[in-house]
């Protein structure tokens, strides 16, 4: 029965964790199970929540998470977190032959409080480097072809890993703000129910409590005047339904890849224009092979930040992507050729065709007031004169 009790092992749960993990991370079908271990995540629902002012009921199971790393200290590094595995095993294989990290402070955690802080404010600072969006954006290199940001996201765990190497210990235990936040929460419980000795605690609470105050301010002021700093530049994008609005979308996406994998139809891709730094590497849509399937909602389902906002199937028709424009000089209508595609493509009867006045001939309109920019359109048209408009 020894295989038993080695299976059953902490080390063993753990390393099923990570593979269950890995499993939901890859663009295989899952919906909205797609990146589900995000949703376990504190620090990225604490970013959301104080962002949005709001919740929806996935963030009950970092409530959980929450709960349990206040009952045992780093519950979510030594039982959950894949990223903490790999760290640990590289590590474990470096021991005694790496840098000392002792005299490193403990950067994570005032990461941490600084990103909360700032989130209050309405900008999460810190959420991109949350373990779980660094591993789960590993894996879109297996659902989309090669891209600079596709390259890039894929490069995160990897980097995480070989810092390890030469410092040992060092992302898990100095720079995690995942774990820096964990370390809070035990330092709370420590005040709470007394367990140092007074004297320590006086000592501790004043230093501590200075830094606590420097770095809470510092990330108040920064998500107060980031924003007039971040003017956004270059051309337009269409963001998936149901996106925040403005820029509160570009700061507040983890660039974690679980929409871009689930899309059943693979209409979106990380955004690629250098000129608007705040919004690169954010989900966009380009309607070439597929479109926005009106029955769908997956993309909402999977968003673990609250980038994009959990909303119904039913509720497609009120999302808007964008407006619809078609380039009549092309179209095969005004070259007298018959064709209805557009029209018959619609699901919102967003398009009509009409004779023109003073013509003889008839040519397609867009009734806004009727369109979402779902794409069907844009796909189903022969010489591609319609494209969406954000």
């Amino acid at each position: 029965m020894a295989w038993i009790k080695r299976i059953m092992s902490k080390a063993s749960i753990r390393g099923g964790i990570t593979m269950l993990s890995i499993l939901f991370a890859l663009p295989l079908g899952w919906g909205g199970f797609t990146g589900f271990t995000i949703w376990l995540s504190p620090f990225v629902m604490l970013n959301s929540v104080f962002v949005l002012k709001s919740v929806v009921w996935l963030n009950g199971l970092a409530v959980i998470t929450l709960v349990l790393i206040f009952l045992r200290k780093r519950w979510f590094c030594k039982t959950i977190c894949p990223v903490g595995w790999g760290c640990d095993a590289v590590s474990l294989y470096r021991k005694g032959r790496g840098y000392s990290i002792k005299k490193i402070p403990p950067v994570g955690k005032w990461l941490a409080i600084g990103s909360l802080a700032a989130a209050f404010a309405g900008i999460p600072l810190f959420i991109l480097f949350d373990p779980m969006s660094v591993f789960n954006g590993f894996f879109v290199i297996f659902s989309r072809e090669l891209s600079v940001p596709i390259v890039l996201s894929f490069l995160g765990l990897p980097f995480l890993l070989a810092i390890n190497i030469p410092f040992p210990g060092i992302w898990c235990t100095k720079l995690c703000p995942l774990g820096g936040l964990q370390d809070e929460i035990t330092a709370v419980k420590n005040v709470i129910l007394q367990k140092q000795v007074k004297e320590e605690r006086v000592k501790t609470i004043t230093s501590t409590g200075r830094r606590f105050f420097l770095v809470s301010a510092t990330g108040l002021l920064g998500g107060l005047l980031l924003p007039s700093f971040l003017t956004p530049v270059g051309k337009r994008y269409l963001q998936p339904p149901g996106s925040v609005p403005g820029d509160l979308f570009n700061t507040l996406c983890l660039r974690c890849g679980n929409c871009i994998k689930s899309c059943p139809t693979g209409i979106l891709s990380h955004h690629m224009d250098m000129q608007n730094k705040l919004s690169w590497m954010v989900p966009e849509i380009s309607f070439i092979d597929g479109y926005c399937l009106e029955n769908c909602n997956t993309c909402s389902q999977v968003c673990p930040s609250g980038a994009i906002t959990l909303f119904g199937k039913n509720a497609k028709n009120r999302l808007i992507i964008g407006i619809a424009d078609i380039k009549l000089e092309n179209c095969l209508l005004a070259k007298n050729t018959e064709c209805d595609r557009c029209k018959a493509a619609c699901s919102y009867d967003a398009i009509k065709i009409d004779k023109t006045e003073g013509a003889i001939r008839m040519l397609p309109s867009v009734i806004k007031d009727q369109c979402v920019g779902c794409g069907a359109c844009v796909v189903i048209c022969p010489p591609r004169v319609i494209e969406v408009v954000p």
